[in-house]
């Protein structure tokens, strides 16, 4: 029996199931037990001025001396674009003269090959030149991506063996590593940090503040090495399956607030959010459309036809556009055509316009956003906002942040970055950036999340909803079962056969059930 390609070429796809010991047959699990034992592939993604060495140390030490894996690092930096043909040998000395020559090299990369995801692809191949036959106790560690396409290519290389680590380090402490560390000025230090988050060129710059929100556990590197110790350790532990770990109650507002996001229809963008007090959520929100009577629409079941439908004229997407996108265009128009009777060339004020910040403008859309939503719950059912806390998948615009200040909420948590928000400007004597460190400080703390991330919540902690491995916490005499790491093996396994093959193996195992009966 051998898989045909569509290529036509079956060289390397020849399956012969039932002579090769290496795939025997099992009923329970289509997988032999060889393969139980999965590759891990972790990514890590952080500002510049982000100190990787510890988080590194901390899993390579984790996965070696505890989980009894192998570890291979790689860097891009070094590994992959010093390989690149168009490197070239940089002639200046200094931290911040190689680490920008390294960032044009990647961004030329990106444009010339015309393909954002290059460096992965690179990061890849150097993964399967490292391979050793037979050995799947093994984890790779890349270090570091910068660019969406890089963590998409690799999310469907690797599928679910794949683990994004967002490493977080305030503003303060990135430019003091850069300052002090690397021996960079004020100057050259800002410089990098703004070209880091957003190098838009041409749409092939480094992207980080993109691609940051996209990780699957968030820690934070600061003085507290311990905590970075510790938090490192539950992570592991969960992916290998220790079944006693479940969501701290931090980790479970976040889900709930991504959770929330998924009702929403906006036509740019889903975000959700959560209320709290203690370890209760008070209440939730998404952003969409506001409803007579309160609250936002939802889809529902026309009971005459069956149909599932949506109000008309009521979301955003029932009307065919977006209101602030057009309103704003409108604006540029009116500016254009006054232009046109003052003798301005239209065109280039035109490109002006759009490249202006006219184009971050919020103030025209319908949808009510999640936050605002939230604490509009709590005024309908006549429940305090004061002193809570709210979860939310976006950091706060402007407008959300005054009402969040008036609400008294206490501390904002948030995963993705808004460039758009002029929050912390707008109430830089109400607001702070980071964690609160005593209760005499009187202001809204907004501060990111850390912990496992809304996207592999259920694989990692449902005992069998999940995409992966289903766990057992005792056996058949209610006694707590033994979890052995030097042979626990990850929930969700990176499997060196595909669909396909497993696919003929359920054919063989349906017709050998048939045969036997017969």
């Amino acid at each position: 029996m051998e898989l045909k390609s569509t290529s036509g070429n079956t060289e390397d796809l020849k399956l012969p199931i039932d002579k090769n010991p290496s795939i025997q047959i099992n009923k329970t699990n289509m997988i032999s037990d060889e393969y139980n034992d999965s590759e891990i592939i972790i990514g890590l993604v952080g500002a510049i001025g982000v100190e990787y060495k510890e988080v590194k140390t901390r899993i390579k030490d984790r996965l070696i001396n505890y989980f009894n894996y192998e570890v291979e690092e790689i860097r891009i930096s070094t590994n992959v674009i010093e390989g690149l043909p168009i490197f070239s040998i940089l002639n200046e000395s200094g931290h911040y003269n190689r680490i920008n020559h390294f960032m044009n090299i990647g961004n030329q990369a990106r444009e010339n090959y015309k393909d954002n995801s290059i460096l992965a692809l690179g990061a890849s191949k150097i993964i399967n030149s490292k391979r050793e036959k037979g050995k799947f106790r093994k984890a790779y560690i890349i270090d570091s991506l910068k660019h969406p396409d890089e963590v998409k290519l690799l999310r469907e290389v690797y599928g679910q063996g794949f683990y994004l680590v967002g490493v977080f380090s305030d503003f303060i402490n990135r430019t003091n590593y850069l300052m002090k560390e690397l021996s960079m000025t004020s100057e050259e230090a800002k410089n990098l940090i703004q070209r880091d988050e957003n190098d838009s060129i041409g749409g092939h710059g480094q992207h980080t503040s993109d691609t940051y929100h996209l990780s699957d556990f968030f820690v934070q590197v600061d003085s507290n090495r311990d905590k970075l110790k510790a938090s490192i350790f539950r992570f592991l532990d969960i992916i290998f399956g220790k079944p006693t770990i479940t969501p701290l109650f931090e980790e479970f507002a976040m889900f709930m607030a991504f959770t929330s996001s998924l009702r929403s229809a906006d036509l740019s963008r889903q975000v959700g959010a959560v209320l709290t007090k203690g370890d209760e959520i008070i209440a939730t929100g998404a952003n969409d459309a506001p409803k007579f009577g309160g609250g936002l629409y939802w889809p529902y079941i026309d009971t005459e036809t069956n149909e599932y439908k949506d109000v008309e004229q009521g979301r955003d997407y029932t009307r065919g556009e977006d209101s602030n996108v057009i309103e704003r265009l409108a604006i540029i128009d009116e500016i254009l055509e006054k232009a046109s009777l003052a003798d301005i060339e239209k065109d280039t004020l035109r490109e002006i316009l759009h490249s202006s910040r006219l184009k971050d403008l919020i103030e025209f859309g319908r949808a009510v956003h999640a936050e605002m939503e939230v604490l509009m719950v709590c005024s309908r059912n006549n429940t305090s906002t004061k002193s809570g806390t709210l979860y939310c998948t976006t950091f706060p615009c402007h407008n959300c942040a005054k009402h969040i200040i008036a609400a008294g909420i206490e501390k904002v948590v948030y995963i993705e970055p808004y460039p758009k928000s002029k929050a912390l400007d707008f109430h830089s004597e109400s607001i702070r950036i980071g964690i609160k460190s005593n209760n005499k400080e009187e202001f809204t703390f907004f501060e990111p999340f850390i912990g496992i991330g809304p996207r592999k919540f259920f694989d990692l902690f449902s005992m069998n909803l999940g995409s992966g491995r289903t766990i057992k916490r005792k056996d058949k005499e209610g006694k707590l079962l033994n979890w052995d790491p030097k042979t626990s093996k990850p929930r969700v396994q990176l499997f060196p056969i595909s669909y396909l093959d497993r696919e003929i193996k359920a054919t063989d195992i349906f017709d050998q059930l048939i045969k036997a009966q017969n």
